[in-house]
C-alpha cells in the first residue's frame, strides 16, 4: 500500500508533550463531539429583540475586550460559543445582550485562564452598565441553562493540528488565526463545523501566501478532500473581501499590529 501523506507525528515520537501515542484518538473524539454539539444556523430566530447585526457588534466589542485583558485565544472562542448556546435556549431582552457577553467572557476566563479577570474588571469594562450582582446572577443563569457543559471543540483546537499538517510558518498560522476569529462575527458560519472552519482558513491563508492550497497530507489529517474544503474556503474568502467595508474593525486592528505580524494587511486573492 502506497502512503502519499506525511506522518507529521514521527519527528515528535520521543517528545512526551506531543502525546503522539494519543493525539489521533484525541482528534477523533473532537471530530465526533463537534458533530453532536452543533447549533442551528437559525438559532437567533427565537429571539424577539436580538438580531444578527447586534450579535456581530457584541462579538466585535468582545474581541477588543479580549485583547485589552490579554487573554488566551481559547477564552475568546469559548466565550462566543457560550453566548450562542445560551441565546439558542433563552430569550433575552436587548438591554441584557451586553450582560450576557461580559458574563460569558468571565465564565470562559475562569475555565481557560490561569489568572482570570475578576468580576469588577467586567463592571469597569462595561462602563458600569451592570453591577457585580447582575453579572453574578447572569453567571448562575448561563451555567444552569447550559447544565455546566462548557467544553466544545473550537476552530482553534483543530487549527493547531492542521497547521502542523500544512507545515505552516508563523505568518501563515497567524493569518489562519485571524481568519477563524473573523468568522466569529458572522452567524452564518455556524452552519460549518469547527474543523471545516479551521480547514478553510488553512486553504485561504495558503492561497494568500502563494502556497499550494491543499495537499494529500492536509486531506489526510483534516479528513476533507479539496472538493469538500472549497465551499467553506470560498465563503470565508468572500467574507474577508466584504469585511474591508465593515465598520467592525476590532479583529483587523488587532491583527494589523506588529505583534501579530501585520497579517491583516495581506492582500485578499480571488479563487
Amino acid at each position: 500500500m502506497v502512503i502519499d501523506w506525511e506522518d507529521i507525528d514521527a519527528p515528535d515520537a520521543e517528545d512526551p508533550q506531543a502525546l503522539t501515542e494519543f493525539v489521533n484518538d484525541i482528534y477523533e473524539h473532537l471530530f465526533e463531539k463537534e458533530k453532536t454539539d452543533r447549533l442551528s444556523p437559525t438559532f437567533l430566530a427565537n429571539q424577539t429583540e436580538i438580531t444578527d447585526r447586534m450579535r456581530s457588534i457584541l462579538v466585535d466589542w468582545l474581541i477588543e475586550v479580549h485583547r485589552m485583558f490579554k487573554l488566551m485565544p481559547e477564552t475568546l472562542f469559548l466565550a462566543i460559543n457560550i453566548i450562542d448556546r445560551f441565546l439558542s435556549l433563552r430569550v433575552i431582552s436587548r438591554d441584557k445582550l451586553q450582560l450576557v457577553g461580559i458574563t460569558s467572557m468571565l465564565i470562559a476566563s475562569k475555565y481557560e485562564e490561569i489568572y482570570a479577570p475578576c468580576c469588577g474588571d467586567f463592571v469597569y469594562i462595561s462602563d458600569g452598565a451592570y453591577s457585580k450582582e447582575q453579572i453574578l446572577l447572569m453567571e448562575q443563569q448561563i451555567l444552569n441553562t447550559l447544565h455546566f457543559n462548557l467544553l466544545h471543540p473550537s476552530p482553534l483546537h483543530f487549527l493547531r493540528r492542521f497547521s502542523k499538517a500544512a507545515g505552516s510558518d508563523y505568518t501563515i498560522h497567524t493569518l489562519c488565526k485571524y481568519l477563524i476569529e473573523l468568522m466569529l462575527l458572522d452567524v452564518r458560519f455556524i452552519k460549518y463545523t469547527a474543523s471545516q472552519i479551521a480547514a478553510g482558513s488553512v486553504y485561504v491563508a495558503r492561497m494568500m501566501t502563494d502556497k499550494a492550497p491543499w495537499t494529500s497530507t492536509l486531506e489526510h489529517y483534516t479528513t476533507y478532500s479539496l472538493g469538500e474544503v472549497l465551499p467553506v474556503a470560498r465563503d470565508m474568502n468572500d467574507f474577508l473581501k466584504a469585511y474591508g467595508k465593515s465598520s467592525l474593525k476590532a479583529a483587523k486592528k488587532k491583527y494589523s499590529s506588529s505583534k501579530y505580524g501585520q497579517v491583516a494587511d495581506i492582500a485578499v486573492v480571488d479563487f
